[in-house]
């Protein structure tokens, strides 16, 4: 009886360490997750587009607001949640008319000045696939991204006055493959929600063509560009919710 007992009390010893580990291995992974789990989640966010070294008639739209909605899964990994988690998203941002840039370089089909320029917003439309690297860290949730997906960047018609006479102008639409990087933290609040933070660089390969100004408006210089369609370089820094919808 003596060495069945001895057997067993060892045998729980060693059940009782075993559980002690995972419990550890748990915390620790937690820890180093801040609330992460696997399954679906759920990106809602705000926040600044502006055009980087902008180029061509980019250069006329200052920065302006920017939504964005992404669907993002995080499968297991060793000790809990994987470190690579990926997602499919949209971001749609709003620019304005930057009417002292647009009123220096551009000329009517007769050659003269325009004294004054309006327009609704610019549009930019992503669709993008991405990739995100968590790192772990204790208490936040740092990560960097990459994305590649579709932009289509369509410039609004701008209505101008010279010589006391009003006409309008339009910029060509520019579209294209993208890619996209950067970096943000991720901060649980309660439960299932966290807020997060990011700033991208996202460059658009939509230089193939020639961009027209119609009915005919010119750039005052012929080396400034503000006419023919150039690549799409953009900056974002944004900030939002993610939510644990699923998993």
């Amino acid at each position: 009886m003596r060495p069945r007992l001895a057997f067993g009390l060892f045998a729980a010893l060693v059940s009782l360490s075993s559980v002690s580990r995972a419990q550890d291995r748990a915390a620790q992974s937690d820890r180093f997750t801040d609330g992460l789990l696997p399954g679906d989640y759920l990106r809602l966010s705000g926040g600044v587009m502006t055009p980087v070294n902008a180029q061509g008639s980019l250069r006329d739209w200052d920065r302006g607001t920017v939504y964005g909605l992404v669907w993002e899964n995080w499968q297991s990994g060793a000790g809990g949640v994987g470190r690579v988690g990926y997602g499919i998203g949209v971001n749609y941002g709003l620019l304005p008319l930057d009417e002292q840039q647009f009123l220096s370089e551009f000329l009517t089909p007769q050659g003269t000045r325009a004294t004054s320029a309006s327009a609704s917003n610019a549009s930019v439309l992503e669709i993008e696939t991405s990739l995100r690297l968590r790192i772990p860290a204790p208490f936040i949730m740092p990560s960097v991204s990459l994305g590649f997906g579709y932009i289509n960047y369509r410039p609004s018609t701008i209505t101008y006055t010279a010589d006391g006479t009003s006409s309008s102008t339009a910029e060509q639409r520019r579209y294209g493959g993208e890619f996209t990087i950067g970096g943000g933290l991720d901060k649980r609040i309660v439960d299932r929600v966290a807020i997060y933070g990011e700033a991208t660089y996202t460059y658009g390969f939509t230089g193939l063509g020639q961009g027209i100004a119609r009915p005919g408006g010119t750039c005052a210089t012929s080396t400034s560009g503000c006419d023919p369609l150039k690549n799409t370089s953009l900056g974002m820094v944004r900030g939002g919710l993610r939510v644990h919808i699923g998993g």
